[in-house]
């Protein structure tokens, strides 16, 4: 869920209850006064906005800034008290970590100022702050002071250290919260008799919903619809309760004290998941299907009720590492997070918590070293590695909790798990409660096992931990024929781990993969009057790439840039001979690695990379001219195993098609004044593996190459989005460490940097879109508008082709916010289960229809029969205008990928079934107009 930064602005329909104006019981204690004056701690309702009374049966909801950052604190608060000098005397208390501003989110200390209702499972233990229903909590509550504090907790860096025998120092933050019986509209579901209920089991009798604090005889509409962590004003909803999840909203006529309740949803048509309930006012003549100022929902950013299925008790693993979006489902599970500037929340998704699950009143989040199946059976010692450890207290009658930030920048490189430990027994007061500090599996929840958790990684830029070793070598003439070329030199330069930085140092221990890269075409000689064969002066292109080279070394691998001096020149291009220099280096390499294979080599280096070179790892990339001869590398290789093939701004004279088994990545620099037709798209869209590519706003030809750099731009530098040439450089050399690094180290966790889903310092900040296709996927639907039905003012078409791409589209144009594109999914199809995504190419043509700055959006609905739940494209992924180039000139429409988790379709359990996907329906509500591109529809990893 997107949080809040200070100070808190939110829907402001969404009022605090209407208070009486009765004094609160003590008075505020001196330790307000005490408190750090520096730090803001903050109470907020459970919609957001911002508080000074704590209405009765409302959550208490807190945030805070301007605390110690990287830092876990201890929140208490108690009822009627000057201090609180342990948990013995709170009423309740949970444990946040500050980022690295100092800043606490917004989260829940208490849920429904402790009414815990009737609950169907288990009740919760006894406590005097717990309470059966709203009116006990009134009677109880009504009047009283709260006294809310933070205190910092001990770090423990072993991570060790039972967190409950942690020292907690004194208060440095604090605030007091009078409690107030409100006059709002509450609705809740509930008992026959209007005793509040968290859960319920799926069939087991109707479902009721309660409402107080109505006009006296007024007509409400209560719907009950799929939760989402978070409401605003002009979200749709659709109510859910009829047959086959048909909408079937209850109206009712409150009594004289404006109080309600009705059945609101039949026994025989519910369905397992998380909902929330809106009771809409009529007489505030609220807009037909969204949500309006007068409506009223149940609890905001808490779940309204879970509806359950009874299973077998059991820790189940499931999600929980992720980040907030900023609208449904507000949350995304994540499996890669950078080092710096990337926050690691975790959440509990109620869809993967058994029915029976005895929970419990807090929970303690653990960020642990991955371990494997047999790893965890062995060792179930829990060991926090995030330093500190978050406990947040558990909801009564399920186990979903608030989203919490459970690990802070900077973050340590590595491969994790998440536990969420309920202890060993469930505690009654905040006093008696302790984690076990083990996972036990028959209760506690478990993000990894038999997957990793997440990973962290450094920005791929950065330089690794090996000294860099350099060299090089160059034989003229070296080649007497190459294809129809002649007297072609064998020259490169040399970047390798070595045991000491330095020229000619040992290589490091261990084998390397192998890494190679040629330049394009640029002039050859720095005096324009001598001629290719008698130039005293050549230009070192291939010296161009040497930071990248330094990159790639220092993490662990021998990178070659090699010369292709000879294959220069304005005609021929020469790229199949380009393609042959790059495997007669890979001779060379494989003779420097054991001597015995191609003999007739040069042995450079006196023996030093003998069995040093993994050969059974080759990458091979290029610029220019050499971006399409890596290409024609792979096409033309019959003895070498190149495992992954690269691009930068490559030509496409030779129409070669990459067969499924070799991944590619290419980069497309939108403002390219050389190979202005963006030829790279071509080749992308041919190849028939994994690949991905990257569309660069602002970034020219020549940039990316130092030594063409310093030559000067060929784009000019009034363009839109301009990138200097250093920031350029290190795009692409991130970029290009990232691939190389995915597929010769087997670094995975670059893998959701290619899919456009995590960003580094290094590439954050410009206007880079992705496009992504994944070897294993299920296609849908490949540039045909035949496959789908339009309904309402839209047309749908098929077109061939749109620059830069070879590749069909289907071309879709809306007039109104009624249009729709439905497909129907073949029956082969529909279990989706072995797949993470729905993912589609997508792209703004340059008709005036499309917004006139900004990105196109749309919502994307994936059905199981009568059951349909949407979410918008813009929370994943970026839809942006087709680059402008200088002279005001649109020469592409470039399509970049949207991959929205299919498990957005399923989270909270609104009904949806991965099992059983039949329809995939676009609906375009807004932008109300727009003429898109749409291709390759598919259920991908």
């Amino acid at each position: 869920m997107k949080r809040l930064a200070w100070p808190f602005v939110l829907l402001t329909a969404f009022s605090t209850a209407a208070l009486g104006s009765t004094n609160p019981k003590g008075s505020p204690p001196n330790l307000i006064q005490s408190a750090t004056q520096t730090a803001v701690f903050t109470p907020v309702d459970d919609r957001g906005q911002p508080i000074d009374v704590l209405p009765v049966g409302d959550s208490l909801t807190v945030g805070a800034q301007g605390l110690a950052p990287n830092t876990v604190y201890e929140l208490r608060f108690a009822l009627d008290a000057e201090r609180i000098p342990t948990l013995k005397e709170a009423v309740g208390f949970a444990r946040a970590t500050t980022d690295a501003k100092g800043a606490l989110a917004p989260h829940i200390l208490w849920f429904q100022s402790g009414v815990v209702g009737c609950p169907e499972r288990a009740a919760p233990p006894e406590s005097p702050y717990r309470f059966p229903s709203f009116e006990r909590a009134r009677e109880a509550l009504d009047g009283h002071m709260l006294l809310v504090t933070a205190q910092a907790v001990a770090a423990d860096k072993s991570g060790e250290i039972p967190p409950m025998e942690l020292p907690v120092g004194e208060p440095v933050a604090a605030f007091n919260l009078p409690i107030k019986v409100g006059s709002a509209p509450r609705v809740y579901p509930s008992t026959a008799d209007g005793c509040l209920l968290n859960a319920h089991e799926t069939g087991r009798g109707d479902l009721y919903v309660t409402g107080s604090g109505f006009r006296g005889n007024e007509t409400v509409e209560v719907s009950i619809v799929p939760n989402q962590r978070a409401w605003r004003e002009g979200d749709a909803f659709a109510d859910v309760t009829g047959d086959g999840f048909a909408s079937a909203p209850k109206k009712v006529v409150t009594d004289a004290s404006g109080r309600f309740t009705i059945p609101a949803w039949n026994e025989t048509l519910q369905r397992r998941g998380v909902y929330d309930i809106i009771a809409r006012r009529p007489l505030f003549n609220p807009p037909v299907g969204t949500l309006s100022a007068s409506d009223v929902v149940s609890y905001g950013i808490d779940t309204g009720v879970v509806l359950y299925m009874l299973y077998p008790v059991g820790g189940p693993t499931m999600d929980i590492a992720g980040r907030p979006l900023n609208g449904f489902p507000y949350f995304e599970f994540a499996d890669s997070f950078a080092d710096t500037s990337d926050p690691v929340w975790g959440a509990v998704d109620p869809t993967y918590v058994p029915a029976g699950h005895p929970g419990g009143t807090w929970a303690a989040y653990y960020v642990v070293n991955h371990r494997s199946v047999l790893g965890w059976a062995l060792n179930n010692n829990l060991v926090d590695v995030s330093g500190g450890i978050e406990i947040q207290q558990v909801k009564a009658g399920c186990v979903n909790g608030t989203d919490v930030v459970i690990w802070q920048p900077p973050l340590v490189k590595g491969q994790y798990d998440v536990v969420v430990d309920f202890g060993s027994t469930v505690a009654t007061t905040p006093g008696s409660y302790a984690t076990d500090g083990h996972y036990n599996d028959t209760v506690d929840f478990l993000d990894g096992s038999n997957q990793i958790g997440f990973q962290v990684a450094k920005d791929p830029y950065a330089l690794g931990t090996y000294p860099i070793g350099q060299d090089s070598y160059s034989v003229d003439n070296y080649f007497p024929t190459l294809g129809a070329a002649s007297n072609v030199d064998l020259r490169a330069v040399v970047r390798y781990p070595a045991v000491a930085a330095g020229v000619g140092t040992a290589v490091a221990a261990g084998t390397f993969p192998l890494f190679v890269i040629q330049h394009g075409n640029h002039r050859i000689c720095y005096n324009s009057s001598q001629t290719h064969a008698t130039c005293t002066s050549r230009v070192p292109n291939h010296q161009g790439y040497m930071r990248l080279l330094d990159t790639l070394a220092s993490n662990g691998i021998i990178a070659v840039s090699i010369d292709a001096y000879d294959l220069s020149g304005p005609v021929p291009q020469w790229i199949p001979e380009r393609g042959q220099l790059i495997l007669k280096h890979l001779e060379q390499w494989s003779h420097l690695n054991n001597a015995a294979t191609y003999p007739s080599y040069p042995n450079f280096f006196a023996g030093r990379f003998n069995g040093k070179v993994d050969m059974s790892k080759i990458s091979v990339s290029g610029h220019s001219r050499g971006g399409e001869a890596s290409v024609s590398a792979y096409m033309q290789n019959t003895a070498f195993n190149i495992v992954s093939v690269s691009s930068i701004a490559p030509v496409d004279g030779q129409l070669y098609t990459l067969p499924a088994g070799v991944p590619y990545f290419v980069i497309l620099p939108a403002a390219d004044g050389d190979v202005t037709s963006l030829s790279g798209a071509k080749i992308y869209d041919r190849a028939l593996g994994t690949k991905s590519s990257i569309d660069v706003y602002g970034a020219s030809h020549n940039l990316f190459n130092t030594v063409w750099a310093a030559d000067g731009d060929d784009s000019p530098t009034t363009r839109n989005d301009y990138i200097t040439a250093p920031n350029q450089q290190r795009i692409g050399e991130a970029y290009l460490s990232a691939f190389t690094r995915l597929y010769l180290k087997n670094e995975t966790v670059y893998a959701d940097m290619m899919r456009g889903q995590l960003t580094f310092p290094s590439t954050a900040g410009y206007k880079i879109y992705t496009t992504h296709h994944e070897n294993s996927h299920t296609r849908l639907n490949s540039g045909s508008s035949a496959g789908f039905t339009p309904a309402g003012p839209i047309t749908l078409a098929t077109a061939s082709n749109p620059a830069p791409h070879s590749t069909s589209v289907m071309r879709a144009t809306w007039t109104g916010n009624t249009a729709t594109a439905t497909f129907t999914v073949p029956v082969a199809q529909r279990d989706t289960t072995g797949y993470e995504v729905l993912s589609f190419r997508v792209a703004q043509t340059t008709s005036a229809s499309n917004p006139a700055s900004g990105t196109q959006d749309f919502r994307v609905e994936l059905a199981t029969g009568a059951t349909v739940k949407a979410t918008s494209t813009s929370l994943f992924d970026v839809i942006p205008k087709p680059y402008v180039r200088p002279g005001n000139v649109v020469l592409h429409t470039v399509l970049t990928t949207v991959r929205i988790p299919l498990h957005t379709f399923i989270m909270n359990g609104n009904g949806v079934t991965l099992t059983n996907i039949d329809t995939v329906r676009l609906r375009f509500t807004s932008p109300s107009t727009g003429d898109i591109y749409v291709d390759d529809v598919e259920f991908s990893r």
